[in-house]
C-alpha cells in the first residue's frame, strides 16, 4: 500500500501494482488449492494416463523395444504417481496432491510426446516383408545374381534410409565351407535415390539412403565366391530408419 496527502491533509492509501499481484496470485492458488483437493478431481490423472496408453496401444508402430525406453518410463512413471493420488482418498498436505497430479500430467504429456517421435521417425522392422526374386543356390560363375524387393506396403511409413542384413551360407553345410571367399556387392536400384552399391561379407550390414517419397525398393545382389561353392542367400535384417 502507498499513501497520498490529500487537500485536507488526510493519507488516503493506494493498492500498488505489487499488491494486486499478490492479491490475484493468492485468489489464483486458491483456487488450484480447492481444484486439486476436490474428490472428483483426483481420477482426473489418472484416466489421462489411461487414456494416452489405449491410444498408444491403439496405434502401436513396429520396430526394436529399446526405442520405446523413454516413453515407457514416463508412461510407467504417470501411471504410479496417478494411483498415488487416487489411493491417498483424505490427503493432508495440498502440496503433496498438487505435486502428485502435476508429476502424473507432465509425464503424460511427455511420454506421450516420445511415443509421438518414435512412430514418426523411429525404426521400422520391415525383415518379413523382404521379397527375393531369383532361383537360388547361387554360384560365382553363371547363376549369382538375385534381386531384393520392398514394395508400397513395406513402405507405407515414409522413412529415408535402409539397413539391411544378409546371411549368405553354405547350400551344403556337410561339405567344406566357401564363407572365407564369399561376398556380396548390393546395389540399389531405385527411383528417386542415388546409385548405390555396398560389399557385404557373409553375415554383414549395408545402408542405404533412400530419399523422399520412395514407393518401392529393390537391391539387386551380386555373389562373389570361390569356384565350385554354390551359396544360400536371404535376408536376416531389414529396418527402415531415419538418418
Amino acid at each position: 500500500m502507498t499513501g497520498r496527502l490529500g487537500d485536507n491533509g488526510d493519507v488516503y492509501n493506494n493498492p500498488t501494482a505489487h499488491g494486486d499481484h499478490s492479491i490475484a496470485a493468492n485468489d489464483i492458488r486458491n483456487v488450484i488449492i480447492k481444484w486439486v483437493m476436490h474428490p472428483s478431481a483426483r481420477w482426473l490423472p489418472l484416466l489421462l494416463a489411461c487414456a494416452a496408453l489405449v491410444i498408444a496401444g491403439t496405434n502401436w508402430p513396429d520396430g526394436p523395444a529399446r526405442q520405446y525406453t523413454l516413453w515407457g518410463t514416463l508412461a510407467a512413471l504417470s501411471l504410479g504417481t496417478a494411483a498415488a493420488r487416487v489411493l491417498g482418498r483424505r490427503p493432508r498436505d495440498a502440496r503433496v496432491v498438487g505435486v502428485l497430479s502435476l508429476v502424473s500430467v507432465l509425464a503424460t504429456v511427455g511420454g506421450w510426446l516420445a511415443f509421438r517421435h518414435v512412430s514418426t521417425h523411429g525404426e521400422i522392422d520391415v525383415t518379413g516383408q523382404v521379397r527375393t526374386e531369383g532361383g537360388q543356390p547361387l554360384d560365382g560363375a553363371g547363376h549369382r545374381a538375385l534381386a531384393l524387393r520392398l514394395d508400397a506396403s513395406a513402405l507405407a511409413k515414409p522413412r529415408n534410409a535402409l539397413r539391411l542384413t544378409l546371411a549368405i551360407a553354405d547350400h551344403e553345410p556337410a561339405g567344406p565351407t566357401c564363407l572365407p571367399d564369399t561376398s556380396a556387392t548390393l546395389s540399389l536400384l531405385t527411383s528417386g535415390a542415388a546409385a548405390q552399391s555396398k560389399e557385404i561379407r557373409p553375415g554383414g550390414t549395408a545402408e542405404f539412403s533412400l530419399g523422399a517419397g520412395v514407393r518401392s525398393v529393390r537391391i539387386d545382389v551380386r555373389l562373389h565366391t570361390a569356384r565350385g561353392c554354390r551359396m544360400d542367400v536371404h535376408a536376416t535384417g531389414a529396418v527402415l530408419y531415419d538418418a
